[in-house]
């Protein structure tokens, strides 16, 4: 997909180490198969195991693009998601590599989620005790009572953006 406004830039910088994640995977499988194929015409053995672990590779790096990409199929207004991404009121909280926008929240940990808030039921802090410190978990839970994990805030360095979290969603909610 071309880039052209400011709010896709911002959306494809925030998945920008995902792609990149998903390149690598792209070059080791090709290079895999081309190893393949040179050990193949060199009459060794290591050749077709070469080859099975390169299209395997290549299959779940391809679904993962894919995934990827249709990660924005749930957008029904793609423009006015990524002109929300640049709105003033948006808030970025690198911590928890975390967008909150007025409709949406974005989260990157090894997968890139977007949830819409008008899907969510409520934003809910599960509290465990962690020695002398108290662990909190951000959870938005959606209108069938599935809970995803958002947020876990485990030292006390990390509150502040864990409150400020908590309180866009709930505001936005």
């Amino acid at each position: 997909m071309e880039i052209r406004t400011a709010g896709q830039q911002k959306y494809y910088d925030f998945i920008e180490e995902r792609e990149k994640s998903l390149r690598l995977g792209m070059i080791i499988w090709i290079s895999l198969l081309a190893a393949a194929l040179l050990a193949i015409l060199a009459g060794g053995m290591l050749g077709y195991i070469l080859a099975v672990l390169g299209a395997a590779l290549g299959v779940l790096t391809i679904r993962s693009q894919k995934a990827l990409r249709n990660k924005l199929d749930r957008i029904a207004d793609r423009e006015d998601f990524f002109n929300q991404l640049i709105e003033a009121e948006t808030v970025e909280i690198p911590d928890y590599r975390l967008i909150i926008t007025r409709e949406y929240a974005l989260q990157y940990r090894n997968e890139v989620f977007i949830y819409p808030l008008k899907d969510m039921d409520k934003v809910e802090v599960g509290i465990r005790q962690q020695g002398e410190y108290r662990q909190k978990t951000l959870f938005l839970t959606d209108k069938a009572g599935v809970r995803n994990e958002i947020a876990v805030c485990g030292r006390r360095e990390q509150e502040r953006a864990f409150d400020l979290a908590y309180h866009m969603l709930h505001d936005n909610l």
